[in-house]
């Protein structure tokens, strides 16, 4: 339940070295990058990086070249090649892809006659069956020839007159609603039948001349042709990712280089530098500073100052949470609601907590809660989802918590039977103390992070917010002297009425000149604001509403135990159902309604329960207006 400590680095060091430097010391730290302009926003002499990076044409080259192969091919920096200055990587880059384009520009050339050859054989196959050498259909000194296709409808609507038109036609073939024909006509009337046939939806096709010859022997002929240049192809195909497969080994330490390099050359957007001279500024975990210090050193000719954290003013520390192992997963439904700030307390462990007790308790039972965690550890596995494993753990906790219900799939009755030794209720039996219980519950919780709250504030130095907020000392006191007269009045517990109402009426008066308090502590020249008639009006309005919020966020716990029995009340009503149908059918009916429960009420608890964390409890201490801490890391 920690955010990391973190401490401010400077270095500054040549430029010929930068590369080099950031993939020793940069690239294995978690290390956060600032822009070293805001840092060094009034040192004269020095300027941002404004070059072109050279390695991201270089990386695309390599991933062209592999992916030849078909590889799924992933950065991986154990296999990257040597340092090596960009005057030798780039050529040995291009002689590789002079060799590859080569073959390439063979292939591209075959391709395109193979196209072509393809495109003809399309034009030819409708008339295959045509006894006529369609070179000569081309030539006719006084008549016009058409080839193309219609609609069966449209040519059917064409034959019944067409012993009037001066043309000659003839059906090729058919295919789908399409008919394909050819006609000839005089070339004096080719306007007029070329209109008439486009009106009925005639759509032509232009055969090539270099169709020659009768179309079966011109079809036969391109087919053999066709064969031939994709055997050519093939072969080019295999010679190319052969000489890839040749070259991979070296071609994978090059892409990796090249990735490598190309990230580390983007590092150069956060720095500044002079005539020969870089500068980076960044955070880094307190952690990792011995570390980092040793191996700058190791380095030489770098300069390197390392700050406090509450000694920088240009940046804020961002955040790192830093929790054991099993309250990780629980960060990702804090982040859902803001990252902490550095100086804040991370609610991880507190949620995660709180967040199980919730769903155990709303949602307890053995095989339900088994099922729960079983679907989350197979999310988990299939997509690293760390929602995968909050269900695992709340899945759990359903389960031990189903173990004191006695419920098995809704069967309170096994359990009881086979585990007579532990203790076990139904919430049925005793609704007003589940209720009472789960309301004394949410008082406690309720407490627990106005205390968090106080200490947010005393972290934060807002001493203000400490002492005077709603949720800080005085609202404490409030709450509990609240808390404590209802328990009186309940418990018929003696009390002074004198200090009861002192302790209700002071801190209401302190709540109510909060805002003068605040700007008195921070001795302000203005205590009061000058619409003091405004200032009264809304005071009353905060008040009322902190009251109302007071009485609302205490009985909202209430549904955790109306939950719990809401749970019995399904199971009671599908057993009900059950014993209706009968027979077989009635395990059916209970199989269906688990499914049905599962499925509904626990996604329906899972949101009250994140519900009840962020509006009844992270509302009462946690800000969330932190930044995330995001170390440089090269992506491959």
């Amino acid at each position: 339940m920690a955010v990391e400590k973190m401490r401010f680095v400077n270095i500054a060091g040549r430029i010929a070295e930068m590369d080099d430097f950031v993939i020793k010391a940069i690239v294995p730290f978690d290390i956060q990058l600032e822009n070293a302009m805001y840092i060094l926003d009034s040192v004269k002499g020095m300027q941002p990086f404004s070059e072109n990076n050279p390695y991201e044409r270089l990386n695309n080259k390599v991933a062209d070249l592999i992916n030849v192969l078909d590889h799924d091919i992933k950065y991986d920096p154990t296999k990257a090649a040597s340092l090596m200055p960009i005057a030798l990587l780039e050529p040995e880059i291009d002689g590789y892809e002079r060799q590859l384009e080569t073959i390439q520009r063979i292939r591209r050339s075959l391709k395109v006659d193979l196209e072509h050859k393809k495109e003809l054989r399309k034009q030819i196959i409708p008339i295959q069956n045509l006894e006529v050498q369609v070179d000569r259909l081309f030539h006719f000194e006084y008549m016009r020839f058409r080839f193309g296709k219609m609609p069966k409808d449209g040519f059917e609507k064409l034959i019944k007159y067409i012993e009037n038109l001066d043309t000659i036609t003839y059906k090729i073939s058919e295919e789908n609603e399409n008919v394909y024909v050819m006609y000839f006509t005089p070339h004096s009337q080719v306007g007029n039948i070329d209109s008439l046939f486009a009106s009925l939806f005639f759509e032509r096709i232009w055969i090539s001349e270099d169709v020659k010859g009768l179309p079966k022997e011109a079809l036969k002929r391109l087919n053999e042709e066709i064969e031939e240049l994709e055997g050519r192809i093939a072969m080019l195909d295999k010679d190319s990712q052969d000489f890839v497969e040749r070259n991979f080994e070296r071609l994978q330490e090059l892409y990796n280089f090249t990735i490598q390099l190309n990230e580390v050359y983007n590092v150069r957007q956060f720095a500044l530098h002079s005539k020969e001279a870089f500068y980076l500024t960044g955070w880094i975990p307190l952690s990792q500073v011995d570390e980092f210090k040793k191996m700058v050193d190791e380095i030489g000719n770098v300069s390197c100052i390392i700050e406090d954290d509450d000694a920088v003013k240009k940046t804020t520390p961002p955040t790192r949470l830093k929790n054991h192992r099993f309250f990780q997963p629980f960060e990702t439904l804090v982040q859902m609601y803001g990252t902490p700030g550095y100086n804040e307390l991370d609610p991880t462990t507190f949620l995660a907590i709180t967040y199980m007790l919730f769903f155990g308790i709303m949602f307890g039972d053995v095989g339900q809660g088994l099922v729960i965690a079983l679907l989350g550890a197979l999310l988990f596995k299939k997509t690293q989802n760390m929602l995968g494993k909050i269900a695992v753990y709340i899945g759990i906790v359903s389960a031990i918590a189903g173990v004191f219900y006695g419920s098995l799939f809704g069967n309170e009755e096994i359990l009881r039977e086979a585990l007579p030794f532990i203790p076990m209720i139904n919430p049925m039996d005793y609704k007003i103390p589940v209720l009472g219980v789960t309301v004394g519950f949410g008082i406690v919780l309720l407490i627990i992070a106005m205390i968090l709250n106080i200490i947010n504030a005393y972290k934060q130095e807002n001493y203000s917010k400490m002492l005077l907020d709603r949720n800080g000392i005085i609202g404490l006191v409030f709450y509990l002297t609240i808390i404590y007269l209802v328990f009186a009045i309940v418990m018929q517990i003696e009390y002074s009425l004198i200090i009861i109402i002192f302790f209700l009426v002071a801190p209401l008066v302190v709540m109510f000149f909060e805002h003068p308090l605040s700007n008195l502590m921070a001795r302000k020249k203005e205590i009061f604001p000058k619409d003091k008639s405004g200032f009264i009006i809304e005071t009353l309005f905060e008040l009322i509403e902190t009251l109302l919020s007071i009485l609302s966020n205490t009985m909202s716990f209430m549904r955790v135990g109306a939950f719990a029995l809401n749970h019995v009340g399904f199971f009671m009503a599908f057993h009900a159902l059950a014993d209706i149908v009968g027979g077989t059918g009635s395990i059916g009916v209970m199989i269906f309604g688990n499914i049905l429960i599962i499925v509904l009420e626990g996604l329906i608890v899972a949101i009250q329960g994140i519900r009840l964390e962020y509006y009844e409890l992270f509302s009462k201490f946690f800000e969330g207006n932190g930044t995330e801490f995001k170390p440089f890391k090269i992506k491959g």
